[in-house]
């Protein structure tokens, strides 16, 4: 029997949820753009140092992701079969576990760290290596706050408190931008007179705005008003079932993330070797691209919440008819964001550098991105379906045909033997896509994932 359902209905429900998710999204793109864009002032080797970096952290963040996917799916299972108070039990041993990989992850990645970018970014520029060097060690300090941060914003959008997190995330980032602008450049505050200190200071400001965060969304925990509030009764304990549940999720979600950051680590490394207006010119268009695909990412994450609720329930249909409607939204939306994309992509470009090299290889990235903006929508959101479902066994396998077969192998051939440079880049992540794209849809309306036990 068919499910009678409300589309207007369904439609007003994800994008209540996917709002704050969206505008979360889009100013933490804003500030990172701000940031880039204050950079880019200090020369184009600060910022292909600091896009390095970023690169690698976001690689490194793989592990961290994978607790906070696991933590987003389990609290909204959960609460779809047992109420909001057994989630607290779920993010009690998110918050342990984050905790112990990010003091884990400190330990070990200072000591190494000169070490790592070598073997990462040994062919760059010498004087771009030594920045990302003293950028990327300063970076590691807030890695364990940033994690905290993810893991409980992860938990509360999956009890379907998307508004929290976005109120952290406009504080913290107002935070940064501020400090970044005094420390970056420098200032007189009455007799105090704060040095420039260039990427050493944009490095600091975003760790000590990471450490607030961390702090923040704790103490928000333990306010009444909180989705997911802990009270002086609740005891911070093991509960090793619910730990390995998360585990379950984590792990392939972490080895997901580690083929795609890799993925994304081995297109740096690639595109290194071009030179230093290439590596800054593709930060600059993954930048601008990464702001337009934000509500894709919302409603992405907001599939999360709707299907793995509604999984709970055992309400599969349902769950379906979440699935499609996520996708369905997210391609319309994706479609004005590659027109706006297009449009001003060299306007944009030009905010960042008045470089003309820089400013060519930014515009041919963004382009290249806004032409897969709704086969990106496809994967972005059919990918959350299939991880809230537990089918992330065929996530890893079309990370691994698709990122790794098409947009690695391809684009190294192109540019490199066929000598494409960055357009080969882009024919490579254009094929990626198609592929996935093509492997989602089919996946999708099989519909058996519904039934697979999390």
């Amino acid at each position: 029997m068919k499910i009678q359902y409300s589309r207007k209905k369904i439609d007003k429900e994800i994008i209540r949820l996917a709002w704050p998710t969206i505008s979360e999204q889009v100013l933490i793109m804003m500030v990172g753009i701000v940031s880039t864009i204050l950079v880019s002032r200090l020369g184009k080797e600060s910022m292909a140092g600091v896009g390095m970096v970023n690169i690698l952290v976001n690689f490194f963040q793989t592990i961290f992701a994978g607790l906070a996917t696991g933590s987003t799916i389990v609290v909204a299972h959960v609460i779809g079969e047992s109420g909001i108070e057994k989630s607290k039990v779920v993010l009690i041993q998110s918050i342990l576990m984050g905790i112990t990989v990010g003091i884990g992850f400190l330990i070990i990645g200072l000591p190494t760290s000169k070490f790592i970018l070598n073997i990462f970014f040994g062919g760059a520029d010498p004087k771009v290596l030594k920045l990302a060097l003293m950028y990327y060690r300063i970076i590691l300090i807030g890695v364990p706050f940033l994690i905290l941060d993810m893991i409980v914003g992860g938990a509360l959008r999956g009890a379907g408190d998307t508004r929290t997190p976005m109120y952290v995330t406009i504080t913290v980032n107002i935070l940064n931008i501020v400090l970044s602008i005094i420390l970056i450049f420098g200032c007189k505050l009455g007799s105090i007179n704060i040095p420039a200190l260039g990427v050493k200071g944009a490095a600091i400001a975003s760790t000590i705005a990471r450490i607030f965060g961390g702090f923040i969304i704790i103490y928000i925990l333990f306010m009444k008003k909180s989705k997911i509030h802990f009270k002086n009764g609740d005891k911070f304990i093991l509960d090793t079932k619910i730990m390995k549940r998360i585990i379950n999720i984590g792990i392939p979600a972490f080895i997901e993330n580690l083929i795609m950051q890799g993925g994304m680590l081995i297109m740096q490394i690639l595109i290194v070797t071009f030179g230093t207006a290439e590596v800054a010119g593709y930060q600059i268009g993954n930048n601008i691209h990464q702001l337009t695909v934000m509500p894709v990412m919302g409603i992405a994450t907001i599939a999360n919440t709707t299907v793995g609720q509604a999984l709970g329930r055992h309400n599969y249909d349902m769950a379906q008819v979440y699935a499609y409607e996520n996708n369905r939204l997210a391609i319309l939306v994706s479609i004005l964001a590659a027109v706006l994309e297009s449009i001003f992509s060299l306007p944009a470009a030009k905010i960042y550098s008045n470089d003309p090299q820089v400013i060519k290889s930014a515009v041919i990235v963004t382009i290249g991105f806004a032409l897969v903006e709704p086969l990106l929508a496809i994967e972005r959101v059919s990918a959350s379906v299939l991880r809230t479902s537990g089918d992330i066994k065929y996530v890893i396998i079309t990370s691994v045909i698709a990122l790794w077969i098409f947009r690695v192998a391809v684009s190294t051939i192109i540019s490199k033997f066929f000598y494409m440079g960055l357009y080969g880049v882009m024919i490579g992540i254009f094929m990626d896509f198609c592929v996935r794209g093509f492997m989602y849809i089919v996946r999708m309306k099989n519909g058996e994932w519904r039934y697979l036990k999390l």
